[in-house]
């Protein structure tokens, strides 16, 4: 079956203060995990992904800037519907260090045209908004809610044709469900300076 056409992002907006660093220069293993995370995403929807929440990046990469600036991950997706113009937009985070390549062609296979929105859930209720695809449908609604500065991701939820990839599903390709770990603090970086060192023992 054909997949759906789907253009990937990766957010780099956020300035990484509670890690005392800048999320960019993330690095694991010796490679930097937005590197990591590029060429996966590149390897899944045979295209480039668009980096998106900054003026420039340090590195040979496409960037665009948030077209509203300050207001998190609703920014970044509108400003990837407004920089692309394929039906599906995945959007990730830059500091997920172990996305799963597997999980991701899976997730992609699954998309079907009828979603507005395709987002894990976990058994626990936790759902991942920077793991998702976000159909262009929703644009005129993302504006809405911006406008009237609801700025939660999972608002957008609401009413909405919601497919939602379950952990039964995910643990298929991702038992210990590290795909969905994000490096926030100095703890998770250490954290995920031993699960990489792990995972290459």
């Amino acid at each position: 079956m054909k997949r759906i056409s789907a253009t990937p992002v990766i957010l780099v907006g956020g300035k990484g203060e509670r890690l005392g660093k800048d999320k960019v220069f993330l690095s694991l293993e010796n490679k930097l995990v937005i590197q990591r995370t590029y060429s996966i995403l590149e390897t899944v929807f045979g295209r480039a992904p668009l980096f998106i929440g900054r003026e420039v990046l340090p590195l040979p990469y496409k960037t665009i800037p948030d077209v509203v600036k300050g207001i998190g991950p609703k920014g970044g997706l509108l400003t990837a519907f407004l920089n692309t113009d394929t039906e599906f937009v995945f959007v990730t985070a830059c500091d997920m260090p172990f996305i799963n390549r597997d999980l991701l062609t899976y997730m992609h296979s699954s998309l079907e045209e009828k979603s507005e929105i395709f987002i894990p859930l976990m058994k626990n209720g936790f759902i991942e908004p920077l793991f998702a695809f976000y159909k262009r449908s929703l644009l005129q609604e993302l504006k809405k809610e911006i406008k009237y500065g609801d700025y939660k991701m999972r608002s957008l939820l609401k009413g909405k044709r919601v497919r939602y990839l379950t952990e039964k599903e995910i643990e298929q390709f991702d038992r210990e469900l590290v795909t969905f770990f994000n490096i926030n603090t100095k703890t998770d970086l250490e954290k995920a300076l031993e699960t990489a060192k792990d995972e290459k023992d």
